[in-house]
C-alpha cells in the first residue's frame, strides 16, 4: 500500500493545496510561519473572535471553519518527536497483539480525535483496520476524509472491476460520524493523541474511553493541560488544574497505566492505560512507587492545599 505521509516543506503543501480549496500562494505562505514557530491557530483565533484559552461558539466556529489546525498539525507532525508517539504505540499495539494472540488487521482501533488523519494513516501503513472520529462537518474532518479517499480506503466502488489489491485496501478506514456508537466497549484499543486539553470536560472524555474500551482494552493518550500560552490558544485554562493528575484520573475511571514512553522529550508522551473491571489499593500504590508519577502529582496537592489555607 503507497501510503506516502509528507514530511517536507513542500509535501505538506502540496498535501493541503491538493484536499482543501486553499490557494497554494497561502498554504506556502501559512506552512511556512507554521514551521518559524508563528502559529498560524493563532491568526484562525483573531480571525473568528476567540478568547484564547476559553471556550465558547465562537471557539467551536474556528474548530469547523478553520484551517489553521490543519497546518499546525502537520507541520508538527513531521517532527521525528512527533513521529514517536505513534511509532511507539505501534509497538504497544503490536504487543498487545500478541499477547492475546490477536492478527494484527483483526483488532477493533479507535483513532479519537485524529485530526488531518496521519495517525490513522501511518496504522495502516502498519496493517492495522482504523475506525477515525474527529468533529464531523469540520474542515478537519473533510481534510482527513478526502486523503482516505485518495488512497481507495474508505470511497465507493468504481463501475469497473476493482483489482485485488484495491479490493483488499477498501475499508481499511471506518468513518465514524457519531460520538455515541464508540460507547459500546467495543475497541480493542483507543487512542488519542493532544485531544484532552481541548475540551470543557476532560474527565468525562476519559470516562468516555473506558465505556470504549473492552475489557482489558488498552488506551494510549498524550496531553498537554500545562500548555497554555500564546501559541496555543486552543488549549483551555481551565484545565491547568488536571497539569501531572492524568495517571490519576483515568485510576479513578478504572484504567491502570501500564506503560509510559521514556523516550520522548515530552514527559509521559505517550501513557498506556488498561481498563480494569476494579482498581485496587496496589493499583494505587503502584502509582506512588513510581516517583516521576508520584513526586508532581504530590507536590501539586500540597500547593492546593497550602493555597487554600492561606
Amino acid at each position: 500500500m503507497n501510503i506516502k505521509l509528507p514530511l517536507s516543506y513542500q509535501e505538506i503543501v502540496d498535501e493541503v493545496v491538493n484536499f482543501t480549496d486553499l490557494p497554494r500562494q497561502e498554504v506556502e505562505h501559512k506552512v511556512w510561519m507554521q514551521a518559524l514557530g508563528e502559529g498560524v491557530v493563532v491568526q484562525d483565533a483573531k480571525h473568528f473572535g476567540v478568547t484564547p484559552h476559553e471556550y465558547d461558539d465562537k471557539m467551536e466556529q474556528l474548530y469547523k471553519e478553520g484551517y489553521g489546525l490543519i497546518i499546525e498539525t502537520m507541520v508538527f507532525w513531521a517532527s521525528h518527536e512527533r513521529q514517536l508517539w505513534i511509532q511507539q504505540a505501534i509497538e504497544r499495539i503490536r504487543l498487545y497483539a500478541q499477547k492475546n494472540n490477536r492478527p494484527l488487521d483483526e483488532l477493533a482501533i479507535l483513532m479519537l480525535g485524529d485530526g488531518t488523519g496521519n495517525d490513522s494513516l501511518e496504522l495502516v501503513r502498519n496493517n492495522f483496520k482504523i475506525n477515525y472520529f474527529d468533529i464531523p462537518g469540520s474542515k478537519t474532518y473533510e481534510f482527513a476524509t478526502k486523503r482516505f479517499a485518495h488512497y481507495d480506503l474508505i470511497g465507493d466502488s468504481p463501475k469497473e472491476t476493482l483489482l485485488y489489491e484495491r479490493l483488499r485496501q477498501r475499508d481499511r478506514v471506518n468513518l465514524i460520524s457519531d460520538y455515541n456508537y464508540c460507547l459500546t466497549s467495543q475497541y480493542d484499543v483507543v487512542l488519542s493523541f493532544e485531544v484532552l486539553e481541548h475540551l470543557t470536560d476532560p474527565v468525562a472524555a476519559i470516562r468516555d474511553i473506558n465505556l470504549m474500551l473492552k475489557p482489558d482494552g488498552i488506551a494510549i493518550i498524550t496531553e498537554a493541560f500545562s500548555a497554555v500560552s500564546d501559541n496555543f490558544p486552543t488549549h483551555l485554562k481551565s484545565n491547568l488544574k488536571f497539569v501531572n493528575q492524568t495517571p490519576f484520573l483515568f485510576l479513578q475511571n478504572k484504567m491502570l497505566m501500564t506503560w509510559y514512553s521514556q523516550k520522548s522529550f515530552f514527559k509521559f508522551k505517550p501513557m498506556e492505560f488498561v481498563k480494569k473491571e476494579k482498581i485496587s489499593l496496589p493499583d494505587f500504590i503502584s502509582l506512588l512507587k513510581d516517583a516521576k508519577i508520584s513526586r508532581p502529582y504530590l507536590n501539586n496537592k500540597i500547593r492546593k492545599l497550602f493555597a487554600f489555607g492561606s
